[in-house]
């Protein structure tokens, strides 16, 4: 096999492997929401999680929560969002015994 055969199938090969990832991920973002992805990371930690202690971790938690009220507020989940606030709440409450 002379090396412009072997080019040509690298090529080739390439193609089909780049076709194939880019369908493959348009086909996941086309499927999958904010909140599916989110769900699948929330069961993890709710195996692993812990509670946060140090003002650092609420203040994180805090971010995390607004940052989920912001999205739900866009797609109108307003019972989603009453749900985060009443956590926003207890962070906001924890915080000031700090």
């Amino acid at each position: 096999m002379t090396d412009k055969e072997m080019n040509k199938l690298a090529d080739l090969i390439v193609d089909k492997l780049l076709t194939t990832y880019i369908r493959e991920q348009s086909d996941w973002y086309s499927t999958n929401t904010f909140s599916n992805v989110s769900d699948l990371f929330n069961k993890n930690k709710k195996k692993k999680a812990k509670k946060p202690d140090t003002e650092d971790e609420l203040l994180g938690e805090l971010a995390k929560l607004l940052t989920q009220i912001e999205y739900h507020k866009q797609e109108e989940n307003y019972e989603k969002c009453a749900k985060l606030q009443e956590k926003v709440d207890k962070i906001n409450k924890k915080l000031d015994e700090l």
